[in-house]
């Protein structure tokens, strides 16, 4: 896990072991590459899987590869995700918000009228480029056409097609239209470091992440 990463890290272990009951043997027993952080198994409050996420900015929550994404919540699986949210002070991230939402069956909540075949064709146009190449400018423009093409809900298609990498990926971008549009997936919420009746780490020591300079998303 790059060290950038090293505070989702502490605070989704802590949220595991604390408010969802997890021992240190099923932590260790969760595989890096499960789709979710908590298998529904696991979860000692309920039958209901959780995913953990870490994000800065109120209103945006990076969710990872699409269609992991799309087949999760649309498996019929009780799937919940919880949400932490900080601020930078320094060298220091600060807790400020704990938020679980139920993403159970929300397909269409988060990407509207797109379809999983939708997606894969866009995935695959990616995939075709190698990594370690940008793509041209015919590439580029057919990428971002189709993308386009895709009105989705509450969640946000992005490309990430450099140099680095070619894969397709999303965020949450109406993380709170979506909260007030659907209050009654709100499962818990607590605006200090108190959640599920358990106390959570509220500061770590950890600089601001630092990014390599962006390809232009249009």
């Amino acid at each position: 896990m790059p060290a950038v990463q090293a505070h989702g890290i502490i605070w989704q272990n802590e949220i595991l072991l604390k408010s969802y009951g997890l021992t240190e043997e099923d932590l260790k027993n969760i595989s890096y590459t499960s789709e979710l952080d908590l298998p529904g198994n696991l979860n000692k409050v309920g039958n209901f899987g959780v995913s953990v996420k870490t994000t800065k900015n109120a209103n945006t929550v990076c969710m990872g590869d699409v269609l992991r994404v799309f087949d999760l919540v649309s498996s019929g699986n009780i799937v919940h995700m919880t949400v932490i949210q900080y601020k930078q002070h320094g060298n220091t991230k600060k807790l400020v918000k704990i938020i679980e939402v139920d993403i159970t069956d929300s397909a269409e909540l988060l990407f509207g009228s797109v379809t999983r075949n939708q997606i894969a064709e866009l995935d695959r146009l990616i995939k075709t480029i190698p990594q370690k190449r940008k793509p041209t400018a015919d590439e580029h423009k057919k990428m971002y056409s189709v993308k386009k093409s895709l009105v989705t809900g509450s969640i946000q298609l992005n490309i990430k097609c450099n140099s680095q990498q070619s894969r397709l990926q999303c965020s949450f971008n109406k993380f709170q239209a979506f909260m007030e549009n659907n209050p009654t997936r709100i499962v818990e919420k607590s605006e200090t470091n108190q959640f599920r009746g358990n106390t959570i780490i509220a500061e770590i020591e950890s600089p601001p992440r630092t990014f390599k300079k962006k390809v232009s998303d249009s």
